[in-house]
């Protein structure tokens, strides 16, 4: 049997849900794509950053404080109401 060597390779998943998922910037997300398509959405919240520091802005808020949040308790509140 010949002797085959075996390449070795790491892959990853940032759309996945395994584990947590950090807010990416687009740059961070093209590094980590295989081939030249690529979903530049973060996979923390669905939005594009293009920057570190926006990242940062980003969690040094409250999520209470997020429209998407104050849009999830106003649905929920109405669903317990009817």
């Amino acid at each position: 049997m010949p002797d085959k060597k075996r390449s070795q390779v790491r892959a990853e998943n940032p759309s996945g849900a395994c584990g947590k998922l950090d807010h990416m910037t687009v740059e961070e997300l093209k590094a980590r794509a295989v081939g030249d398509e690529f979903d530049g959405t973060c996979p923390a919240c669905g939005q594009f950053h293009l920057t570190r520091a926006e990242i940062e802005k980003i969690e040094e808020k409250k999520i209470t404080e997020s429209e998407s949040y104050k849009a999830m308790k106003t649905e929920a509140e109405a669903s317990e109401q009817d």
